[in-house]
């Protein structure tokens, strides 16, 4: 007894405990999160970072450079012993070395430098591009998993509403067959029609699942366990509705879809290039200068009478002080045609590049025009189907009427049903599918994709 009562507080006092709310996520969180968590995403930020720090070289490279040098070894062998009377070679063992720092930069190039600069900021303004075409190409796919999964919903929800209204209906005629109202064939008819609506419930219950599957696949999550998604309170769309012209489209998409960026900033980066390539050709001027000094054991201190073999290491890096400013000039005459044919490969990968820029336009087009035909060919359906379902509806209410006066029998009942269920199967996938339509066309003309 006193175990009972335990068992029984201890339920209690967990319908106290206040549960985790699980996360219900909209289309703009999904959308946000996939962009800050996708590896794909991830891997093109990491292009775009190390564009830009080639970039930032690209400034850095009109620096001069400066490097320092300190050589110290040990020489062993003959050498000339300037002490002794008679100097002459003499095996010995010494240490000696040198200290100094040198420096260079290029004054004149060919405004090579400057090219590059432009170049790789042309390359880097290409890399942010290629970004955002893979955000957007991210977010469509979010969009129609989403889509999918309010559609599965939908459906569950009308395969539901179907078997309550053939439930209901069984257990009518299984009163009707108790008074002898109905033959046991027609009985059966609807029970069997129940079991069909059982089995719709759970393909259409199994395929949400897979919505959701779906959907977290490309969100990266682990599981599905506690994920759900905002059900738009209005998701309704116009009959209708005059859709954009394909010109006006294709205008706006011309101006900010990034693959036409991308396209735009190759060319100038190869033209760049091409800049580089007959810079080459032009002389350079450049500026180097050094300070060194050295020591050696060897050494012979010449400023004291009689010279003195005590040379200590400070006085020789004073006395061997070097300094050295000197500029030169190079003048290409002739290095084996490389420049020739480096020009030469720049002009080709130039005009590769402006063809790639074409060919970007003509597809946009081709996708615009696309989108556009996609998108009328959806309304048109959707539009068609509403119209079904409106029909259906009404046929249904009225097969209803006569089933209650015994004018028609439970197969035409059924026919009746399944027609107006597929009808508003029908409906619902045309809806969800021009809603996706409806959402590259705002893509293309640079609006977000929200619900």
């Amino acid at each position: 007894m006193k175990k009972a009562l335990l068992f029984l507080c201890s339920l209690i006092m967990l319908g106290f405990i206040p549960v985790k709310a699980q996360k219900v996520w909209s289309l703009e969180e999904c959308i946000n999160y996939a962009l800050e968590n996708n590896l794909q995403i991830k891997r093109q930020e990491l292009n775009v970072q190390y564009s830009k720090n080639t970039h930032n070289q690209s400034y850095f490279n009109t620096l001069p450079n400066l490097n320092g040098q300190i050589n110290y070894g040990r020489n062993e062998g003959k050498t000339i012993d300037n002490s002794l009377e008679v100097p002459r070679y003499v095996n010995s063992t010494y240490w000696e070395g040198t200290v100094g720092l040198q420096s260079s930069v290029t004054l004149f190039g060919g405004f090579q430098i400057i090219n590059n600069i432009m170049k790789t900021k042309y390359d880097f303004l290409k890399s942010q591009s290629d970004l955002d075409k893979s955000k957007n190409d991210i977010s469509l796919q979010l969009a129609l998993a989403y889509l999918q999964v309010l559609f599965s919903k939908e459906l569950l929800e009308v395969a539901k509403s179907k078997l309550e209204v053939t439930s209901l209906q069984a257990e009518r005629t299984q009163k009707m067959l108790e008074v002898g109202n109905v033959a046991q064939g027609e009985y059966l008819q609807i029970k069997a029609q129940e079991s069909n609506d059982k089995t719709t419930v759970i393909n259409a219950r199994n395929n949400l699942d897979i919505a959701y599957l779906d959907l977290t696949q490309l969100l990266d999550l682990d599981s599905v366990a506690g994920f759900d998604i905002v059900v738009p309170s209005n998701i309704e769309v116009e009959l209708l509705a005059p859709l954009v012209q394909i010109q006006d489209i294709y205008a706006v998409a011309l101006e900010t879809m990034p693959q036409i960026k991308s396209a735009q900033y190759a060319l100038k980066s190869s033209e760049k290039e091409l800049s580089m390539a007959w810079g080459q050709v032009s002389p350079s001027v450049t500026m180097s200068g050094s300070l060194s000094s050295r020591y050696s054991q060897t050494a012979i201190d010449r400023s004291t009478e009689p010279p003195s073999e005590e040379y200590p290491f400070k006085n020789q890096l004073q006395d061997f002080y070097y300094k050295n400013l000197s500029f030169g000039l190079s003048i290409p005459i002739f290095n084996k045609l490389q420049v020739k044919n480096s020009i030469s490969n720049a002009k080709l990968q130039l005009n590769d590049y402006q063809y790639q820029l074409d060919l970007a336009k003509m597809a946009l087009y081709k996708e615009v025009q696309q989108a556009h035909a996609d998108a009328t060919a959806a309304q048109e359906k959707y539009y068609s189907n509403v119209e079904a379902v409106k029909y259906n509806e009404e046929a249904f209410k009225y097969t209803s009427q006569k089933l209650a006066v015994g004018l028609v029998n439970s197969v035409d009942y059924n026919v009746a049903q399944n027609n107006l269920i597929n009808a508003q199967s029908n409906m619902l996938q045309a809806k969800y599918e021009y809603i996706f339509k409806l959402k590259i066309i705002d893509l293309y003309m640079d609006k977000p994709i929200t619900l």
